[in-house]
């Protein structure tokens, strides 16, 4: 069982964005009891407003909010800030839901009622996996192929028609999918080296992710694709007279 008391990285704060008094003094209080920061709001315009704050370092948003609800308000958040984690708390777990919440920029979804001990363990993996997803400047490198080139310290993706804003995990699934264009890569390959977690064959976060790459890779006019080999993985293409993908350290 998950010790309450030792946390990820005591202090941090959390944002409890929860209508429903009961539960939010419950996660509050059991948060604090783990060394975390908490911060109470109870609608999606206060929640919203409190997330693009630089304290905050993960969110627990209901789905079900007064005024704005929580896609809503996980999308804004995703907007403007790109890399803060956001775990949803909804009493619906439907396929629609769950792949509306994957759409507007949750990270995860739990459940409700919700084991504590879970939950905990949920935000350590989270808070985890955005440190190790921003590397100190001397370990980033600049990535191109063909005639894309990804920016690893604006998480920008460049092509011959603009650029495209990429979140933490999209520029991880394409940065790893260019390190070798045209090799199959196994979605339990994908998720364990771009998620740092066990892939879980029920999960859609992988699928949902490469959408919107596709997308984006749309956006800046770019050749390469992502192919799909239904029920084993992805592999990108490079379809410009530059097929080779090239890593170079900072200059």
């Amino acid at each position: 069982m998950l010790d309450p008391r030792q946390p990820a990285q005591a202090g941090t704060t959390i944002l409890v964005v929860e209508d429903d008094p009961t539960i939010s003094d419950l996660l509050a209080y059991n948060l604090r009891r783990a060394g975390y920061a908490v911060r109470q709001e109870r609608s999606g315009t206060a929640g919203l407003e409190a997330a693009l704050g630089d304290a905050i370092a993960l969110v627990l948003l209901d789905l079900m909010l007064p005024g704005l609800d929580g896609v809503a308000a996980a999308r804004e958040i995703r907007r403007r800030r790109p890399t803060l984690p956001v775990i949803m708390l909804t009493a619906r777990d439907d396929r629609e839901t769950v792949l509306r919440g994957f759409e507007a920029g949750a990270d995860d979804f739990v459940t409700k009622p919700f084991d504590m001990d879970v939950l905990l363990a949920r935000i350590q993996a989270r808070l985890r996996a955005n440190r190790e997803a921003a590397p100190s400047s001397a370990e980033r490198r600049e990535v191109s192929g063909g005639d894309l080139k990804l920016d690893p310290d604006a998480l920008r993706l460049a092509g011959p028609a603009g650029s495209a804003a990429l979140k933490p995990k999209e520029y991880g699934l394409l940065e790893l999918l260019l390190s070798h264009p045209g090799r199959l890569f196994p979605r339990e390959e994908l998720v364990e080296r771009v998620w740092h977690q066990k892939y879980l064959p029920g999960s859609r976060s992988l699928d949902v992710h490469v959408r919107r790459v596709r997308r984006k890779l749309g956006e800046v006019g770019s050749g390469a694709a992502i192919e799909t080999s239904r029920g084993i993985g992805y592999r990108v293409r490079i379809s410009t007279s530059h097929d080779h993908v090239t890593q170079e350290g900072p200059k």
